[in-house]
């Protein structure tokens, strides 16, 4: 029985895609990656972190440096928050879910500060019991592992709901089933490929899963 539902944060609740994709191909420009730039966001979209590294043959040693933007990135959107809109439906869902006794959770690799500015603005606070960010941006199944233990919840008892290749595979080594939205990062095509365990068009249909499992 579901008892908990964790959400990530960027593409799932936040649509902070249109950012996020200024700042990949500025990192990009800065790297010197010589792919066009629809190849680059098609790419990211759509492989998983060890086939980017090969597919863009980035050196190892250049990972600690690409991973220190993204970081500063992160820093950075804290002022273009309130520019940030929740994705359609989302909040009444949210909502409802709320309403019907399933303990929501946020996990994200984002900065606290911005997450918890953005449900200000959205008038969310009340919506979920505990945020929860991790720095590891390529493991985050070990960060949803000490979730779990933080608050006993067993891993058949929660569902992650997210919108990324490596949200997938990070939900497949540790066995925690995902609903994968078609409205983020890896859309349709990217969550199929790699097997997500459920899929989402709306967020209603995270109301008919759930119904479904009962």
């Amino acid at each position: 029985m579901i008892k908990a539902l964790i959400f990530d944060f960027d593409g799932t609740i936040a649509d902070t895609l249109s950012f996020t994709f200024t700042r990949i191909i500025e990192i990009a420009k800065k790297y010197r990656l010589k792919n066009k730039q629809e190849e680059i966001i098609e790419k990211i979209s759509h492989l998983t972190p060890s086939q980017l590294i090969k597919e863009f043959n980035i050196s190892w040693l250049k990972i600690p440096l690409i991973i220190w933007e993204i970081k500063k990135a992160q820093k950075d959107l804290y002022f273009y928050i309130d520019k940030i809109k929740i994705f359609p439906f989302l909040k009444k869902t949210l909502k409802q879910l709320k309403k019907q006794g399933y303990f929501l959770y946020i996990y994200s690799s984002n900065i606290k500060k911005n997450i918890e500015h953005f449900l200000e603005k959205e008038k969310m606070n009340d919506l979920f019991k505990k945020i929860y960010t991790g720095s590891n941006l390529l493991g985050k199944d070990k960060d949803l592992i000490a979730i779990l233990k933080k608050e006993k919840l067993k891993k058949d008892e929660v569902l992650y709901v997210a919108d990324e290749i490596r949200d997938v595979l990070a939900c497949k080594k540790i066995g925690i089933k995902m609903i994968g939205v078609s409205w983020g990062l890896a859309g349709n095509k990217g969550l199929k490929k790699h097997k997500v365990d459920l899929f989402v068009k709306n967020s209603k249909e995270i109301i008919k899963i759930l119904n479904s499992l009962k």
